[in-house]
C-alpha cells in the first residue's frame, strides 16, 4: 500500500511539473517581428502585387526548436507569381492548411539573438468590392497569434482620384500607415477607394493556387482511403470469430501526425491571418479573407 502511494505521489508530481513547464513556456514568445514592411501597388485590372519584408528575431530556440520555415498569411487563395526577393529563402510555396499562406523554407536555422529579413512578393487578385460609385480595398495584413510586431509600415503606391485613411509621402510616393508595438493577434485594417468614373476594374481571375487544389485533391484521396479502411474494419469485425484478431487494440485508426518540419508547427503565419477568423491556422499568423469579387457575382446571378 505505501509502494502504491508513493508511485501516485510520484505521478502526481510530474503532473505539476509538466504543467508548470508548460505555463512558463506558454508565457515566454519564442520570437517577435522588429520591423514589416508591406507595399501594395494595384494594377490595371485591380489585382494587386504586394511586397512583403519582415525582420524577424528569433527569442527561444530550445523550446520548439530552432527557425526553419515560417508562414505567413495572405488574403485568399487567388494568388500567383510568389517570388523571393531575399538570400535567406530557399523556397516559397503556397500553403492552404487551416488558411491561406505563404510558406517560406529558410536556408539554414535561425537560434536564440539572431535576425533573418525575408523578403517576397505575389499576385494577388479578388481583393475589392464595389461600394457608392468605387472600388473599394480593406486591406489587414496577416497578424500573428503568437508573436508582437514592433514596427508595422503599410506603403501603398498613389494613383490619381483616390481615397484613403492613409497619409500621403511625398518619400514613398503614395501613402502610408505606420503602427507601433503591435501585440500578438492585433489586427489593423487601411482602406483605400478608387472611383469607378477613373478606373474599369475587371479582375476575374478564378484560378484557385495549385496548393489549395492539392488539398482539395489529397482530401478526396484520404477520404477514399478511409472508407476502404473502414470497409477492412468491418469485414475484420465480421470475421472475427473465425479469425485470432492480432491487432493491437490500442493502435487505433486515428490520422497520422506530420511534424512540420521546423519544430515550430504553424510558425508565422498566420493565417497571416496567421489567425483568429475563419482562415485562422494554428499557432503563428492571422489573415483576413476577402474575395469581394466573388460575393458581389454571386449577387449579380441571383
Amino acid at each position: 500500500m505505501r509502494k502504491y502511494r508513493k508511485v501516485m505521489l510520484l505521478l502526481v508530481f510530474a503532473v505539476m511539473l509538466s504543467v508548470q513547464n508548460i505555463s512558463v513556456r506558454a508565457g515566454k514568445p519564442l520570437d517577435e517581428i522588429e520591423r514589416e514592411t508591406i507595399h501594395i501597388d494595384v494594377q490595371e485590372d485591380g489585382s494587386m502585387y504586394i511586397t512583403y519584408e519582415i525582420d524577424w528575431k528569433v527569442l527561444d530556440s530550445t523550446s520548439e526548436g530552432p527557425l526553419t520555415w515560417v508562414k505567413i498569411g495572405i488574403p485568399n487563395e487567388y494568388v500567383e507569381e510568389l517570388e523571393f526577393l531575399s538570400g535567406s529563402i530557399r523556397k516559397i510555396s503556397y500553403y492552404g492548411s487551416g488558411g491561406d499562406y505563404v510558406r517560406l523554407d529558410l536556408k539554414r536555422e535561425y537560434k536564440a539573438g539572431e535576425t533573418v529579413n525575408m523578403k517576397f512578393s505575389v499576385h494577388q487578385h479578388r481583393m475589392y468590392e464595389e461600394v457608392s460609385g468605387n472600388y473599394r480595398y480593406q486591406f489587414t495584413p496577416g497578424w500573428f497569434d503568437d508573436i508582437s510586431i514592433k514596427e508595422l509600415k503599410i506603403i501603398w503606391a498613389y494613383e490619381e482620384g483616390t481615397e484613403t485613411d492613409m497619409t500621403f509621402s511625398d518619400k514613398e510616393g503614395g501613402y502610408i500607415k505606420t503602427y507601433h508595438g503591435l501585440k500578438p493577434k492585433e489586427k489593423v485594417t487601411v482602406t483605400v477607394a478608387y472611383p469607378k468614373a477613373l478606373y474599369e476594374f475587371q479582375d476575374d481571375y478564378s484560378s484557385v493556387s495549385v496548393g489549395k487544389i492539392a488539398l482539395t485533391i489529397l482530401a478526396a484521396v484520404s477520404g477514399v482511403l478511409g472508407l476502404i479502411i473502414y470497409a477492412a474494419v468491418l469485414y475484420a469485425r465480421r470475421d472475427r470469430r473465425k479469425v485470432k484478431d492480432s491487432y493491437e487494440k490500442n493502435r487505433g485508426l486515428g490520422s497520422v501526425y506530420v511534424h512540420s518540419g521546423h519544430g515550430r508547427s504553424g510558425h508565422g503565419g498566420g493565417c497571416a491571418c496567421a489567425c483568429a477568423c475563419a482562415c485562422a491556422g494554428g499557432g503563428r499568423a492571422g489573415c483576413s479573407r476577402k474575395d469581394f469579387f466573388y460575393v458581389r457575382m454571386k449577387k449579380k446571378r441571383e
